[in-house]
């Protein structure tokens, strides 16, 4: 029985993509692959363009079209295979012997396919049989990739799923180059432990360095101005001790140049205690945002009340799929959204939300956001009826209550039973109308500032955060602020 490993390049990826500290990741692939007992060859599966090279005597197939399943039909013919192993090329940390376990699980039981849940990318691989292929329905050959087609319609094909421990899902980390940040993550590892370790050590290394995984901001919370009209029973902002004002333009350019300087793909969200859009310069400041390459999202909470034709005109003109926008709408009609949000902007908030989604058309631009409390239970499954007729994704958000700031609303706790590391002292940044940096949003009067992004750089307050993110790391939890009562450590931002 053939079995072929397939090492995949992804389209636009360069030779120099394919780097680590130095080594031609193809090269260390190869070699690894070549000690799995099951395979009989290693070919590469090139797009169309691709000038780099590739290791000495390899044999290429090279995709006219995409990663569908005309081009699998086409690498079973020409390789004569049974079953290919799928790998991604910009894996450094490949592990064969897991690659040699998931193949014995395939063959063991003669299965169409197999992959793993569990292991990042990176690590794992995904194995096809040439009877998936060939039994494709006709009306699923161009979904893209193969391997998503099996997912999606998983009834359909003998699936087998590989399990494999140490189960490291919760720390969100793909072993791929792929993603800037994660390659940030892996060269970490390797210069701390001088080589590439295998998979079964890799959750021992980072509960023992958990510094290597501290790399810099991905999901920055800019609050540009404090001001709000309206007074919704579950916002923070009126009980704020400092007046929160405006944020002046030359400082937000600031903070964007400092996040540069991580050279990390990195997401702003124009939020905190305001309305961002009641903020003089709100488009001059969106446009700031805009102009780093290395913004991935531009993120707008908003109550929906200024959103209209000046924003949908600016959306059209921009045309950036980098712009998020998430409208916060707390009814389901004009009585029940005066009685959560103070005054009844229900109509032009539903009329400026539906005229977004001509400007933002494609999914995962545009969201309504509802707070999962007592005084929304009773209309919520109407109120997701409305919106889905609307095909706008709702965000039902989970109440902060700012470490007891403001009353707890919630009728129901989804804190997990286990705590796990803050995301937001691994990944986020909070900056006030003033500059301060918060500890962290729940500190949502600086009173526990990190310092002043006027008088020192991003960079700077970030390294000296590292303690404060190690001890809550290990459990020992700030006293100031009170990390130890916060829920909020395991909610995710991008």
């Amino acid at each position: 029985m053939k079995v072929d490993a397939v090492i995949y390049v992804d389209d636009g990826c360069t030779e120099d993509n394919l780097m680590f500290r130095g080594a031609f990741v193809p090269d260390e692939m190869w070699k690894r692959l070549s000690s799995v007992r099951a395979l009989n060859e290693i070919v590469f599966a090139i797009p169309h363009g691709y000038a780099g090279k590739l290791p000495e005597g390899a044999k290429s197939f090279t995709r006219n079209e995409r990663d569908d399943t005309s081009f699998w039909k086409r690498l079973f013919s020409e390789t004569g295979a049974e079953h290919v192993v799928r790998i991604p090329a910009d894996s450094p940390f490949l592990d064969a012997s897991i690659v040699n376990e998931m193949i014995d699980l395939h063959l063991k039981y003669l299965s169409e396919y197999t992959y793993s849940e569990n292991l990042p990318q990176g690590f794992s691989c995904e194995i096809m049989g040439r009877e998936l292929v060939e039994s494709i329905p006709q009306s699923l050959e161009k979904m893209l990739p193969l391997g998503e087609v099996v997912r999606s319609n998983i009834n359909q094909f003998d699936v087998e799923l590989f399990y494999k421990e140490p189960d490291i899902r919760d720390t969100r980390i793909s072993f791929r180059l792929s993603n800037p940040r994660d390659r940030r993550i892996m060269e970490n590892i390797a210069e701390m432990t001088g080589d590439i370790p295998p998979y079964a050590k890799i959750r021992d290394i980072l509960n023992s360095n958990p510094g290597v995984l501290f790399v810099g901001p991905s999901y920055v919370e800019i609050e540009i101005t404090g001001r709000c009209e309206l007074d919704c029973v579950f916002c923070h902002r009126t009980k704020l001790k400092n007046e929160h004002g405006d944020m002046d333009t030359a400082l937000f350019r600031k903070i964007c140049a400092d996040l540069g300087a991580f050279s990390l793909p990195y997401s702003i969200c124009l939020g905190g205690s305001g309305e961002p859009m009641m903020h003089d310069r709100f488009y001059e400041i969106m446009e700031i945002a805009l102009s780093d390459r290395l913004c991935a999202n531009l993120i707008v909470e908003t109550n929906g009340i200024y959103a209209g034709a000046n924003f949908k005109n600016f959306l059209l003109d921009r045309n950036d799929g980098r712009i998020k926008v998430i409208a916060n709408i707390n009814g389901l009609d004009g009585e029940t959204y005066r009685l959560l949000h103070g005054k009844d902007y229900f109509d032009v908030v539903h009329q400026n939300i539906c005229s977004l989604r001509d400007a933002l058309p494609d999914t995962g631009s545009l969201y309504v956001q509802i707070m999962k409390i007592n005084e929304t239970e009773p209309f919520l499954d109407r109120y997701y009826d409305f919106w889905e007729k609307a095909k706008i994704p709702i965000v039902l958000q989970k109440q902060n209550t700012f470490c007891g700031l403001i009353e707890d609303r919630r009728y129901s706790d989804l804190s997990p039973l286990d705590r796990v590391p803050c995301w937001h002292l691994q990944r986020d940044l909070t900056v006030l109308a003033d500059g301060a940096v918060a500890f962290c949003r729940q500190d949502a009067d600086g009173v526990h500032a990190r310092g002043n992004v006027k008088e020192t750089s991003l960079r700077e307050l970030w390294n000296d955060s590292l303690n404060a993110f190690l001890q809550d790391y290990k459990g020992d939890y700030r006293r100031n602020p009170d990390c130890a009562s916060c829920d909020e450590w395991y909610t995710f931002n991008l």
